[in-house]
């Protein structure tokens, strides 16, 4: 969602109605509210995109300048940490259809596997750090683990390193913001059809009306593919329908509301096989040694395992927001927004592992969850003077209460359990096993209230500083419901913490700055119950919260007419005081986890017609001390062998690149290049890897034609070189793998 500002009405101009595909809703009120029509004003942009927005720098440039954050008291150039956004110009160049899409290419991020006690959907790391219960859409928390769809949103912004004084408990790598688009000024319908390889099929709209003091927008999108990137047999269903409204009550008071309705029945995959001592020679890599550990098992990129008679994914993300905005004063705001939200994730999913048989085995995990949430916020903001210097600053309350709710669904495979050969699996293989549906096995509730307060002090033209406090109460309740043979149980973690930032800003010139600050973060017992983290327990009520402290110094710079921003941060993440286990096998606050690293960054225009954006980060993530183990199936606990070592899982490099040029009026070129350093994947007990994930560069090119003012062909090549490419392994057994070389080609209208 965009931040805006109560501000007086524009010259208007009316909406001229124009036939609209889909727009039935839309047309019925415009046709009741409208006045005489007027031209619509038009923006014609060098770069072969078709929008007709007007001042929204995430539709028509891969530089932002403002956070969509309320609790944001200074431009981006001034904002004393690291903050990545990739804009809505970004994603509709690469054709990327879900925030999935988007972390891949984004350095810095990694994405994590799901499986049956870790369930599927977004798991991002940010520096080395899991943030899937740090992802925020339009500012408020959403910890569901579900998938996320891109056709409904206008940007992506990811803050970087220990963020608690803005988002409460986690945050310890950063936190992800997704912005869902609002109504516009003026009128505009654009149309976008797709088609690919696995006969993929994809069709947008979005529609804009404003008339008078109203503001209507609708954006729907519908889904479907036989083979989805052209992975063999993973099929894609997808719907959504994202309506939305802004009414100006005075010049200074304004509403905005929406809905957000997606369903996704894409088959779910777990990928590829991890080598092992049982894998046959023909596909197996490595030999599971430090210095040659198991990779993947040396497949074509678009071989699937799954099993079509068993496996299905049913996602269903319902949600709706209201935000109220008022303005006292050109100096004085008020904001309040409260948002409701429903996800459902229930699938049946392969886990393809190298059996000993010389098969793959196909076995299976299932998991059935509903999250709710209600999430409430109520800010002051401004600026003023006051013993002699300017401030801007955020004062408000967060409040959140969810519920994550677990059900049976029992999976029983025929025996012996369903197997396949390396090569040419069949999706389409019989199975005789049986899928049932039960009610609740369990549900975690959470309530979390916060109050913080943030200012940034201006002090000279050269100087300032941002500092900020805040305080949460946080309680986390875990009920496992009775069965036949287990009595019902419940616990409970109560705690609060205290977190904050202080950094010092320095321009030397308007377009410049360099920066120094701290912050902190903290992750209490309970976080993320329900929904992929650990559930309440009475053991760990007595422990503090994790905490983690940040250390950044950097350098953002706007250049070339403030067209082209460039960014570089030193950072440290230091996290002293984890939850592990002891060798006694009790869980106690000594853990400790470092990372530090570099951050390069840079957005914007090169020149007129050439556009860039993209970094790099290199980081240095050690489990300094991760407690003791204890061997599957039990036994004798050891030392942890991943200590002092690199965290599983994170890449020391990453880098990304998207550029684009405008060959001509017409055509507009692009491409993009993103590298994913080697990754360990898993320590042998003896502490050496002995599994791993290889380095890899995915290469992207694009191509759009305008064929006239108002339609586009856009042509989207994606792993051009067809590469084998890894997103992560869960416990080595299995590897998310890309799809292969694929191709969109997309039609673009606008009315």
């Amino acid at each position: 969602m965009n931040k805006t500002h109560p501000k007086p009405p524009a010259s208007a101009s009316a909406a001229q109605l124009l036939p609209t595909l889909g727009l039935l809703p839309v047309l019925a009120i415009s046709a009741g509210v409208a006045g005489p029509a007027q031209a619509q004003d038009t923006v014609t942009l060098d770069t072969v995109v078709i929008r007709r927005q007007q001042g929204n720098e995430a539709e028509t440039s891969y530089k932002v300048t403002e956070s969509t954050s309320d609790k944001a008291t200074a431009p981006l150039l001034d904002t004393p940490r690291t903050v990545t956004v990739v804009t809505g110009r970004q994603i509709e160049e690469r054709g990327q259809t879900s925030v999935a899409d988007v972390l891949r290419t984004t350095p810095g991020v990694t994405l994590g596997a799901g499986e049956g006690g870790v369930p599927q959907g977004v798991r991002p790391y940010i520096r080395g750090f899991e943030a899937s219960q740090d992802m925020l859409v339009d500012g408020m928390r959403n910890a569901s683990r579900t998938q996320y769809e891109a056709f409904n949103l206008e940007s992506i912004e990811i803050s970087k390193g220990p963020g608690g004084v803005y988002s409460g408990a986690g945050s310890t790598g950063g936190t992800i913001s997704l912005n869902s688009k609002i109504p516009q000024p003026g009128a505009f319908d654009e149309v976008a059809l797709s088609y690919g390889t696995g006969n993929y099929v994809r069709g947008t709209l979005d529609s804009n009306r404003e008339f008078g003091a109203i503001g209507l927008r609708l954006n729907l999108m519908a889904q479907r593919a036989d083979d989805l990137g052209g992975r063999d047999g993973v099929e894609s269903r997808r719907v959504g329908v994202a309506p939305s409204f802004s009414y100006r009550l005075t010049d200074d008071s304004k509403i905005t509301a929406g809905l957000y309705y997606y369903k996704d029945e894409d088959t779910p995959d777990y990928g590829v096989p991890m080598s092992n001592a049982t894998t046959p020679a023909a596909w197996r890599r490595g030999s599971g040694t430090r210095i040659d550990p198991f990779l993947p098992v040396d497949v074509d990129p678009d071989t699937f395992y799954g099993l079509h008679a068993r496996d299905f994914r049913d996602i269903e993300s319902a949600s709706g927001y209201v935000r109220f905005a008022h303005a006292f004063s050109d100096s004085l705001r008020l904001t309040t927004a409260l948002r409701k939200a429903r996800d459902t994730n229930t699938y049946v999913v392969t886990s393809p592992t190298s059996g000993s048989d010389g098969l793959v085995s196909r076995s299976s995990k299932a998991s059935d969850r509903v999250n709710e949430t209600v999430s409430f916020n109520a800010q002051l903001s401004g600026e003023a003077r006051a013993w002699g210097v300017e401030h801007s600053f955020a004062v408000g309350v967060d409040i959140a209460n969810s519920r994550a709710t677990n059900r049976r669904l029992t999976v029983t495979n025929p025996d012996p359990m369903p197997t396949s050969p390396y090569e040419n699996p069949n999706p389409g293989a019989p199975w005789g096993g049986s899928i049932e549906r039960g009610g609740e096995s369990g549900y975690s509730t959470t309530r979390s209230r916060g109050v913080y307060a943030l200012d940034t002090i201006t002090f000279t033209p050269q100087w300032e500083a941002t500092v900020g406090l805040r305080w949460d109460d946080y309680s986390v309740d875990s009920i496992t419901h009775a069965t036949d043979t287990t009595p019902r149980e419940s616990h409970g973690n109560d705690s609060d913490f205290l977190n904050g930032i202080l950094g010092v800003v320095y321009k030397p010139v308007q377009n410049g700055s360099i920066y120094a600050s701290a912050s902190t973060s903290s992750n209490p017992a309970g976080e993320g119950a329900g929904t992929g983290g650990s559930n309440a327990s009475d053991d760990l009520d007595s422990l503090d919260p994790e905490r983690s402290v940040n250390y950044e110094i950097g350098t953002k710079w706007l250049v070339l007419n403030d067209q082209l921003e460039l960014s570089a941060a030193l950072f440290r993440t230091e996290k002293d005081n984890a939850r592990v286990t002891n060798a006694l096998g009790e869980t106690e606050n000594i853990g400790n986890t470092t990372a530090k690293g570099i951050e390069l960054g840079f957005a914007g225009q090169v020149a007129e017609r050439w556009g860039i954006w993209g970094g790099y980060v290199h980081q240095d993530v050690k489990l300094k001390d991760g407690g003791w183990s204890t061997p599957r199936g039990g036994g004798e606990p050891y030392p942890n062998p991943a200590t002092g070592k690199q965290v599983a899982k994170v890449p020391r490099n990453s880098f990304s690149l998207w550029t684009t040029y405008d060959y001509s009026p017409q055509l507009t070129l692009g491409g993009g290049v993103t590298y994913t350093g080697k990754r360990t994947a898993s320590y042998s007990q003896n502490g050496d890897a002995d599994a791993a994930l290889p380095s890899s560069w995915r290469t992207d090119l694009m191509a759009a034609y305008r064929l006239t003012e108002a339609t586009a062909l856009q042509l989207n090549v994606n792993n051009v070189f067809d590469r084998q490419i890894y997103t992560d392994s869960h416990v080595s057994q299995f590897a998310n793998i890309e799809p292969g070389r694929n191709f969109v080609l997309t039609l673009k209208h606008a009315f």
